[in-house]
């Protein structure tokens, strides 16, 4: 057995809002000609465990919780979709995965152990989406999603995209001054978002000023963004690649922000448009 523990409180919002768009879309779409697909990228085991703290003074024992993943949600729609992928780039996962998957017989599943990247790249190019359309689930464990695979995903106009993007990555990969960065935190912040323009929208230069007697600090750029303005640059540089992007759930909800919950359209259709942002509207607006 291989315990998977990942999450917190935000874990089981984000669950929500993917199975009841899951839910939708499958009856939205099903008698519609297209066959439909569905990809989880991060897949995971299936399940998702936590600790739950006893309490010594009332003599409760530290206790294990284990709630239904991504994946499981997603196989039991009420209206199934007609392929499931499930990638994983580790062994132990899949396995557990693969046994889960067994007890859906009567779904049509697809395990591939490779790197989510790869492995999406290669589905969105092999794929003639003239007959397809499909739901991806973003939900790295970092900032591990590039932005070729972004693009490739797009290319397709057909793919309803569920990303939880890390904004708490982002935002500690950019160090407080810009000559502090290393060279390769730049590159892996240019590889997520494609461009290294957020380098002059988060830095600003500041004027050199007595901090002590006799001392001056030096010139230089400094970070001086909110994590709100972050996200306003992740944000902008969704728009600029997808025909539509929703305004993003924060999560937590209450705290400080770790993450950011977009729903993305590739299809450039005003119509599938329409459809898709009314529901993802309505489900966002459940949580805000």
């Amino acid at each position: 057995m291989v315990s998977h523990y990942f999450g917190g409180a935000w874990t089981e919002i984000k669950l929500e809002v993917l199975e009841r768009y899951l839910n939708f879309y499958t009856t939205a779409l099903k008698n519609q000609k297209f066959n439909l697909i569905y990809i989880d990228a991060f897949a995971g085991t299936g399940e998702r465990y936590e600790k739950i703290p006893g309490a010594p003074l009332l003599k409760e024992e530290e206790k294990e919780k284990v709630s239904t993943g991504s994946a499981v949600k997603a196989l039991s729609v009420q209206t199934p979709f007609d392929i499931y992928y499930f990638i994983e780039n580790n062994k132990h996962r899949l396995d557990r995965l693969k046994q889960i998957g067994e007890t859906y017989p009567n779904r049509r599943t697809c395990f591939s152990l490779n790197d989510a990247n790869d492995e999406i790249v290669k589905i969105c190019k092999s794929i003639n989406w003239n007959k397809y359309r499909a739901v991806l689930f973003l939900d790295p464990y970092g900032l591990d999603v590039d932005w070729s695979t972004l693009q490739a995903i797009n290319d397709t106009k057909s793919i309803d995209i569920w990303y939880l993007f890390s904004l708490s990555g982002f935002y500690r990969q950019a160090s407080k001054k810009k000559d502090s960065i290393e060279s390769y935190k730049v590159e892996k912040i240019n590889k997520i978002l494609g461009t290294n323009d957020w380098i002059n929208r988060i830095y600003t230069q500041q004027p050199k000023k007595q901090v002590e007697m006799f001392e001056l600090n030096s010139e230089g750029n400094v970070r001086d963004s909110s994590v709100q303005e972050f996200e306003d640059f992740v944000t902008e540089r969704l728009e600029q690649l997808f025909p539509h992007v929703s305004q993003p759930l924060a999560l937590p909800k209450t705290g400080a922000q770790l993450y950011s919950l977009y729903f993305c359209v590739s299809n450039p259709n005003r119509k599938a448009i329409d459809v898709a942002k009314r529901a993802s509207d309505y489900i966002l607006k459940m949580h805000e």
